[in-house]
């Protein structure tokens, strides 16, 4: 199938296109800057409608992966979140509704969540499943909330199938702060690529006709971990992983910031056929063979 892929210059893009072509798809990629790749490549802005309708042309199913990011909250308006965000994604969905695409791919966020996320009582994490209400806090949130929403829409507008995949944090860190990463929301890139070619299939085979889903690393915590992963995540994840927190401190680690959520995979799972594989256990077993690897702090991550 010809798949298109939007900001395909992004972390996810440059990932994602040769994994497509492996899988025996034809990518076609759309970014605002020019890219050297020895795929098909649109050079245009998804703010402009005839940009997008020229790139999607002959394409059975898009990766809308163009948009700001919560990294870009810093040193962009929320004027420039609504025209990349919404008015991108508006101008995709019109382009694919023309073209009568298959289905598209959302990147969303596990911003969406927002106040969700606050814990009900002081001893409590928060198990963040993709039925809680969606109560964004920030502009970033908001319009990936927005574009969500789209999705749905044209659904019912059109009847093109959608999946909306909540991403963790997923961009480039040290080989320390990664792993540690995966504690807290991170996930590995090609996680993620994983689960868009899930999607792509479950799409294309017209398996699911909508759905939202989370895509972090896999934890073993539950809710009734939540006082110790508040007090001492450490202890907690040597009850799952006996020796983990030793190996930890001797490579610097001395104590772990306190963990206040975690996302539940048994959805994506269930409905995608799809689990994150690259987690903090097979990191652990990184770890355990760069003997020169150490935390650059005490607590090394967030």
């Amino acid at each position: 199938m010809r798949v298109l892929v939007t900001g395909a210059g992004g972390t996810l893009g440059q990932a994602l296109a040769p994994a497509l072509a492996l899988e025996g798809h034809e990518p076609v990629l759309l970014d605002v800057r020019t890219l050297e790749t020895p795929y098909r490549f649109v050079e245009g802005d998804v703010r402009q409608l005839q940009d997008v309708r020229r790139a999607m042309q002959g394409v059975d199913l898009v990766v809308h992966g163009a948009a700001l990011h919560g990294i870009h909250l810093r040193d962009h308006t929320s004027q420039e979140f609504h025209e990349l965000n919404v008015t991108g994604t508006f101008n995709t969905w019109e382009a694919a509704a023309e073209a009568g695409v298959r289905g598209l791919v959302f990147c969303s966020t596990m911003g969406v969540y927002g106040e969700s996320r606050l814990p009900s009582g002081e001893d409590e994490v928060v198990a963040l499943r993709e039925d809680l209400p969606l109560l964004p806090t920030d502009i970033y949130a908001l319009t990936k909330t927005v574009g969500e929403e789209m999705c749905r829409y044209y659904g019912r507008r059109h009847g093109i199938g959608s999946i909306a995949l909540r991403y963790g944090m997923f961009v480039p860190e040290t080989f320390f702060r990664y792993g540690i990463r995966l504690l807290y929301g991170g996930v590995d890139t090609a996680d993620v690529v994983g689960s868009v070619l899930a999607a792509i299939d479950a799409l294309a085979t017209r398996r699911v006709k909508w759905g939202a889903f989370n895509v972090q690393s896999v934890v073993p915590f539950t809710e009734e971990d939540g006082a110790g992963l508040l007090s001492d995540p450490l202890a907690v994840i040597d009850r799952y992983r006996p020796g983990a927190s030793e190996l930890l401190r001797q490579r610097g680690v001395e104590r772990l910031e306190p963990i206040r959520e975690y996302y539940p995979m048994g959805s994506i799972q269930h409905r995608l056929g799809f689990r994150p594989s690259r987690n903090f256990d097979q990191w652990l077993k990184k770890l355990e063979s760069q003997p020169e690897a150490l935390a650059d702090k005490p607590s090394p991550w967030p």
